[in-house]
């Protein structure tokens, strides 16, 4: 018996779709089941994107202490020598980064230092979209990594190429040519409450392929008919993976930690995913920075240490390439609360077992300033590129419109 759309509302109840160019298209609830196969592309590179959203301070997380102006400039925020988790005679890592500092001493840690862009902007939003975009002159509708997978895996049929975790999507995922999953854990990620009778289940999924198949004349339509169907693959994919994952590593609580278990999930699943991306959000600090970015910073690192771990638990450590990143970096001199205003330029970081790990580029002058903020000395998509290029074996300038240094970090 064919269902009726009041029926497919009333029994669909546990699927949300949020149908838009570009946008997320399913929340999770639940779980279904698919039986499928695992993609071929499970040995290729990976990359997981690590964001750290509101604006990380960097002179607060590679510490210049070698060089008096930082203590004369952050009388409160300053860290002692004693205190830094010295790399050489000049700079070091916050004392909440234990882990990354042992990583960066095993040489499986790349610092660039001094990482910015032309004419800086310092509104969260406008700096964000500038590094997901990878367009800093002009507003773009596409994402940098959205376009790395249009280029370079427009044949992979794979609808797990390229996973966003969490419960939000990044605009560097932006594209009017395919659509990347949100997944928050691979336990809730399904179309139909999995309480729902099997004649219930079948009667609901006919419905779904039917909205959403591509026969419409109209070209928007067409469009939200391929999101539609392509998000159910995803879901079917999901489904599909073998449970072939095992604790082999305690991670911390939190969401951060969570997410990185998921894409180590996902790895060891065979999922064939190229690209991840990761967000953990609080570093906005303009008041009571010293003990806010003290506690963030301790959870990424107690989080990308025990992700490190477990891929190396699992085989994996030389297949992946993690990048961190801030929208900008914090003005060299504290303000009156305890904190530091927006800024410009910061370090990045890039982990791996491949990474040849080092200090890259030169830290900017704290005294040599514009209008109080660092000056960059390696433009972000020179890192872009290089992942692109070495890493991820793509065309860098497909995906950035032009070629840019190439660094050597892999």
């Amino acid at each position: 018996m064919k269902m009726t759309r009041r029926e497919f509302l009333l029994k669909g109840t546990a699927m949300f779709a949020t149908l838009s160019l570009g946008g997320i298209l399913f929340t999770e609830t639940g779980r279904s089941i698919f039986a499928g196969g695992a993609s071929d592309d499970v040995d290729e590179p990976v990359l997981v994107v690590v964001q750290l959203s509101g604006g990380n301070d960097g002179i607060n997380t590679l510490i210049p202490y070698g060089q008096g102006v930082y203590y004369d400039s952050r009388p409160t925020l300053a860290y002692q020598q004693k205190d830094v988790l010295a790399l050489d005679s000049q700079v070091g890592l916050h004392p909440s980064l234990a882990g990354l500092a042992a990583l960066f001493k095993n040489g499986n840690m790349a610092i660039i230092q001094g990482v910015g862009y032309p004419e800086p902007n310092h509104s969260h939003f406008r700096s964000m979209e500038i590094w997901q975009t990878a367009e800093p002159a002009q507003i773009s509708r596409s994402g940098w990594l959205a376009r790395y997978a249009e280029s370079s895996l427009r044949d992979n049929a794979n609808p797990l190429k390229a996973v966003q975790i969490g419960a939000a999507g990044s605009k560097a995922f932006a594209s009017e040519k395919m659509s990347f999953p949100v997944i928050q854990s691979l336990e809730s990620y399904h179309v139909i409450d999995p309480k729902t009778p099997m004649m219930d289940k079948n009667r609901i999924t006919k419905a779904f392929l039917d909205m959403y198949s591509d026969q419409s004349q109209m070209e928007q339509l067409r469009v939200v008919s391929g999101r539609g169907y392509e998000a159910y693959k995803s879901v079917e994919a999901i489904q599909s993976l073998t449970a072939s994952y095992t604790d082999k590593v305690e991670y911390p609580k939190t969401n951060f930690a969570s997410g990185l278990q998921l894409v180590a999930k996902l790895l060891a699943g065979k999922s064939g995913t190229r690209v991840f991306n990761v967000q953990v959000g609080g570093f906005d600090d303009h008041a009571d920075e010293k003990e806010q970015h003290a506690r963030v910073l301790t959870q990424v690192d107690q989080g990308l240490t025990a992700f490190y771990k477990d891929l190396e638990a699992q085989g994996l450590q030389d297949r992946v390439a993690i990048m961190m990143f801030s929208e900008f970096g914090r003005r060299v001199k504290e303000n009156g609360s305890g904190g530091t205003d927006h800024g410009t330029a910061a370090p990045m970081f890039v982990i791996g077992g491949k990474v040849k790990g080092g200090l890259y580029g030169a830290y900017p002058s704290l005294s040599n300033l514009d209008n109080g903020d660092l000056k960059y000395e390696v433009d972000f998509r020179s890192v872009y590129s290089t992942l692109v290029d070495r890493w991820l074996k793509g065309d860098a300038s497909t995906v950035l419109g032009k070629p840019y240094e190439s660094l050597k970090f892999i």
